[in-house]
């Protein structure tokens, strides 16, 4: 085309066939027909060529330009766009604007079965106030195809219904590749964004969703999303985001802002396979609420906050039957009341580490009546888990798996640390170590298992430390059962307080206090508390006392081993038992027993260490496997301060103290009572038949306990 003029010519003015020829030459200096084109008029309109291009660029700029099914949209409009057929674009820019005054209507209406690659909105669009800004689809109807969904402009202001809706049908889902939002979709009573029986490749938020009385974003029945990104805000005056029944989203993440007044999450039914929260949640009712559904993954690296007080309020909830089957936290998570909470359905594993709080106004984790903790894990020197009343509660009949804490972790509640409760259980091992770690309970227990069953064992190691401000370390009271035993072991571990056994409580095997480890209280067996196993202090270990009272029993020895210490072992229980086996002390530390009235120590005693023994009985104590009732094989000495000496009421013969082993000659006896009442009186004729292997000139005092003294001979 000659850049200098462009030629239009009328068909209306041709007149005569001479215009067929195929040439009109146009001279710059006339234009000139034959005679046989007289009757012919030919009016030609010469343009320049920016004066058409500027033409033809004011004809694009009109109201809308059309080219196919692409179009855009640069002013105000009062009527609903409507999308339908196949291979549309549609533009809205940021001078474009639609409104709908009329209640029903929407400002954009992608009709059922179209097909379109680029939504894109920078203007303003708002539908009337009980319709979708934005419709796509129609409900239980085929679905719309878009490759791009883009708003960076403004859907809806808050008058407007819904903001975005998306529907199909089961057989026919609507299909969405990307949709994105920089801007705002605002919406009134409904859902700010609606996805029904919709599949959604890529979901990417980083400006603002908000409902002013509904949800932020509903995932409703049939809907699938692959990946679901936040960066931006998403609010709701319900809930942030809602994923029901039969819908699922396979990633979930947030690094901005998703909050609501009952969730920022909740869960009706759907799937979300990896939920991972970087940014804040908040809550007023609730944090993640599951209401039935499944979870595979959570992972929070951000802030969840719940503020509501209420008692089935929390963090993160399950209930309906719900499931999580694996939380890391590495960040924090805030409640009003249950940091963590099972009232209905199971969580799998939980772990709280590097730096990970849970904080419950009640109870930091909470597990409901007859529900599931799987493996519960606590690592990092700044990891806590911490409740105004418990740390841990596992309530009646609830269970769970294992309880690992390490690495300086901590675990504390005002009231109890851990508590199990009536029926609750615990399948698996409870494990402390490492530095810093730490078990605390307030006036309550760190550890209280009531009624409760510990199915494995209780170990405390490697620096951990269990404490109460009550005194009560470690609890086991009720019917509760700890079938594996207690081991506490390794330097810098210690119980800040008592190992207690009482009411009908068990301990199935060992108590162990090892390698250095300190028991800064006691171990208190009393009521018709019963330990099945023994007592071993050893590798420089300590603890203060032993006491066995009330009906308790225990049915292995007691034995301290060199270098370790035990200060007292006091026996005042009236059952058959008592104490079964012996009593050992290896230590070079000062032993002091006591066998009060009606108490039964069944194996002997025997000192072996180089520091005192001091022996007070006014029970029963039998014999060693050597026949001695009192063994003393070290430097040390033996005191007894008094000795009841029984008799068999069936024969009368008395029950002789014997004692024995090398270092016999250093015991020293201030005092001994014969019991009379049933004594055959032969028997008083033989010192040796009250004591024998022990120096006279050691011997105080011999008595009865009716009247008199008896002399030696």
């Amino acid at each position: 085309m000659n850049k200098t003029a462009l030629t239009k010519t009328y068909t209306k003015d041709i007149q005569n066939s001479c215009l067929n020829s195929k040439k009109i030459v146009l001279s710059l200096a006339a234009i000139s027909f034959s005679a046989s084109c007289t009757h012919a008029t030919l009016t030609p309109e010469i343009e320049t060529y920016e004066e058409a291009t500027n033409r033809h660029t004011k004809a694009r700029s009109g109201l809308q330009s059309r080219n196919s099914n692409n179009e855009t949209i640069n002013d105000s409009q009062t009527s609903t766009k409507t999308i339908s057929d196949t291979g549309n674009t549609l533009v809205i820019e940021s001078s474009g604007t639609i409104t709908i005054s009329n209640g029903g209507q929407q400002a954009v209406n992608f009709t059922q079965g179209s097909s379109t690659s680029t939504f894109l909105n920078k203007g303003t669009l708002i539908g009337g106030n009980n319709a979708a800004s934005v419709r796509l689809g129609v409900s239980r109807n085929n679905g719309v195809t878009i490759e791009t969904f883009n708003n960076q402009g403004i859907i809806g202001n808050g008058s407007s219904k819904f903001g975005v809706t998306v529907w199909g049908n089961s057989n026919n889902k609507s299909t969405i590749n990307n949709f994105t939002n920089s801007g705002t979709i605002y919406s009134n009573t409904g859902e700010s964004i609606y996805f029904g029986n919709a599949n959604i490749s890529s979901f990417a938020n980083s400006g603002t969703i908000k409902s002013k009385q509904g949800a932020g974003v509903n995932i409703s029945q049939g809907t699938s999303i692959e990946n679901f990104n936040n960066t931006g805000t998403i609010e709701g005056k319900k809930d942030g985001i809602q994923i029901n029944t039969n819908a699922n989203v396979k990633t979930l993440k947030n690094t901005g802002t998703i909050q609501g007044f009952s969730a920022p999450i909740r869960s009706s039914g759907g799937t979300i396979e990896t939920l991972t929260n970087e940014g804040t949640m908040k809550g007023e009712s609730i944090g993640i609420y599951m209401s039935g559904g499944l979870v595979k993954t959570l992972i929070n690296k951000g802030t969840i906050n719940q503020n509501n007080s209420a008692t089935w309020a929390a963090g993160i909830k399950l209930q309906n039957n719900s499931t999580i089957e694996n939380i890391i936290n590495t960040g924090s998570i805030r409640s009003n009341a249950f940091g963590i909470s099972v009232t209905g359905g199971k969580f799998g594993t939980l772990t709280i580490k590097d730096g990970g709080m849970v904080y419950g106004k009640y109870s930091a984790i909470g597990v409901g009546q007859s529900q599931t903790l799987g493996d519960l894990y606590i690592d990092g020197s700044s990891s806590k888990i911490y409740g105004e009343e418990n740390g841990i509660a596992l309530d009646a009949n609830s269970r769970t798996q294992k309880i690992e804490l390490k690495n300086g972790g901590i675990i504390k509640g005002k009231i109890h640390g851990i508590r199990l409760d009536n029926g609750a259980s615990l399948s698996g091992e409870m494990i402390l170590s490492g530095e810093g770690s730490r078990v605390e309970g307030g006036s309550g227990a760190g550890i209280l298992n009531r009624s409760g069953k510990i199915e494995g064992s209780i170990t405390i190691k490697d620096g951990a430390t269990v404490t109460a401000t009550s005194n009560h370390a470690i609890a086991n009271s009720g019917s509760g059962s700890i079938t594996g035993g207690i081991t506490v072991s390794g330097k810098n571990t210690k119980l800040e307080g008592n190992i207690s056994n009482i009411g009908n409580a068990s301990i199935g095997s060992d108590i162990k206090i090892e390698d250095g480890a300190k028991v800064e209280g006691g171990l208190v067996n009393q009521g018709n508390g019963s330990i099945s196993g023994s007592v071993q202090v050893s590798g420089g270990s300590s603890i203060d006392s032993i006491t066995n009272e009330g009906n308790g029993a225990i049915s292995g020895s007691i034995t301290v081993d060199k270098d370790s210490k035990l200060d007292s072992i006091t026996n005042t229980s009236t059952s058959s038992t008592g104490i079964s086996g012996s009593i050992t002390n290896n230590s070079d530390n000062k032993l002091e027993i006591s066998n009060g009235e009606g108490a039964t120590i069944g194996g002997g005693i025997t000192n072996n260490g180089n520091a005192d023994l001091v022996i007070s009985n006014q029970g029963s104590v039998g014999k060693d496997s050597n026949g001695n009732t009192v063994t003393n094989n070290g430097s040390g000495s033996v005191g007894i301060k008094d000795w009841l000496v029984s008799t068999d009421k069936n024969t009368g013969k008395l029950n002789t103290v014997v004692i024995g082993g090398s270092g016999k000659d250093n015991v020293k006896v201030e005092n001994i009572t014969v019991d009379q009442s049933n004594v055959d009186l032969e028997e008083l004729n033989d010192i040796n038949n009250i004591i024998s292997g022990v120096n006279q000139n050691n011997i105080g005092n011999i008595g009865t306990n009716g009247s008199g003294e008896i002399s030696l001979s």
